[in-house]
């Protein structure tokens, strides 16, 4: 135990005050971690959040008054999201300048508003399913992927220690990218299959 190896768990940028962040510095190896997930207040309305963008550059501004790290959790390809929508996300990326980012693609979990939307999106219009016909086009991925590769590379650019995107990077976040897609269109697949029995 001790701040060298216990750190905070996950928080919410609405839920933080000094004497909350004092301890995490005192008390842990420094680093808040937040569930962004978007740059876009309406996305974010959609995944029921219940905080704003404004709420989350406010939030990073006082982990950084109290010297402490902080990350970032990224949802990519969630169905509703628009190219104008995922545009705000990058943006907001280049301007928090996170130490770490972390992007997923939406999965829809049985049971939650994200599968019950995944069940009302037809497959043509679901991020998931979507074939991409931007500049990724010739990797085979769909829009939701190709979304997730991108946000990984391009936070990468904007950290404060800047990570090049090497050959075995780019291998990797492309491998990850389309094993996610693999396994959310399983998932969808299975939630839509018991949504019609």
């Amino acid at each position: 135990m001790g701040p060298r190896n216990v750190s905070s768990p996950d928080i919410r940028v609405d839920c933080i005050t000094d004497e909350v962040l004092d301890a995490i510095r005192q008390y842990t190896i420094g680093w808040v971690f937040f569930g962004i997930e978007s740059g876009s207040d309406r996305v974010l309305r959609m995944m029921g959040k219940g905080a704003t963008v404004r709420e989350v550059e406010e939030a990073v501004e006082r982990c950084r008054e109290h010297n402490l790290n902080v990350a970032g959790s990224f949802i990519v390809g969630y169905p509703g999201e628009t190219e104008r929508d995922y545009e705000a996300t990058k943006d907001l990326i280049a301007g928090l300048c996170l130490d770490d980012v972390f992007v997923s693609s939406a999965e829809p979990i049985p049971g939650t508003p994200l599968a019950d939307l995944a069940v009302r999106t037809p497959r043509e219009k679901n991020p998931a399913f979507v074939p991409h016909t931007g500049e990724y086009r010739p990797l085979d991925l769909t829009e939701s992927e190709a979304r997730c590769f991108d946000l990984m590379m391009h936070a990468d650019m904007y950290r404060p220690q800047i990570r090049l995107v090497t050959d075995e990077i780019y291998s990797a976040y492309l491998a990850e990218a389309k094993k996610q897609g693999r396994d959310i269109r399983a998932a969808t697949d299975l939630i839509l299959r018991y949504a019609r029995a």
